[in-house]
């Protein structure tokens, strides 16, 4: 329960955080842990994948992609990010949401707001960690 009332709060006031990180597409959410972790809008914890590093395009395609969903974007939304937030294009044609240049991903177990049981799967993913000013 303390997750949710946390994540609704974050959700209500996710204009303004972490930096330069500012997006109606990304909130914070706070594990058990106390830690500031980069959520997508609905306060699921985003992930990044080692294989992506220095990739010009996602290895998380098919059955990994079932497990581990990309967060996806429309043209729209393309069109007002700002960094560290970008997109790569996916080999389906879609918009993938990147974070510091690393496609980012939700995982299909976390249970909710703040959620963080992808961390560390394989030793290759690991949720996203921000400051907030």
């Amino acid at each position: 329960m303390k997750h949710l009332i946390l994540g609704f709060l974050l959700l209500a006031t996710s204009a303004a955080f972490a930096g330069d990180v500012k997006s109606t597409l990304t909130t914070i959410s706070i594990n058990q842990e106390g830690q500031k972790l980069l959520a997508d809008s609905r306060g699921n914890t985003l992930y990044v994948f080692d294989v992506d590093l220095n990739q010009a395009t996602s290895k998380c395609n098919a059955a990994c992609a079932e497990v581990w969903p990309p967060y996806l974007i429309t043209a729209q939304e393309v069109a007002e990010l700002k960094a560290p937030l970008a997109t790569i294009t996916r080999e389906n044609g879609k918009a993938q949401l990147t974070y510091n240049g690393r496609p980012v991903y939700t995982y299909a177990f976390d249970r909710g707001v703040a959620d963080d049981a992808g961390n560390g799967i394989g030793g290759v993913w690991h949720y996203i960690e921000v400051d907030e000013d």
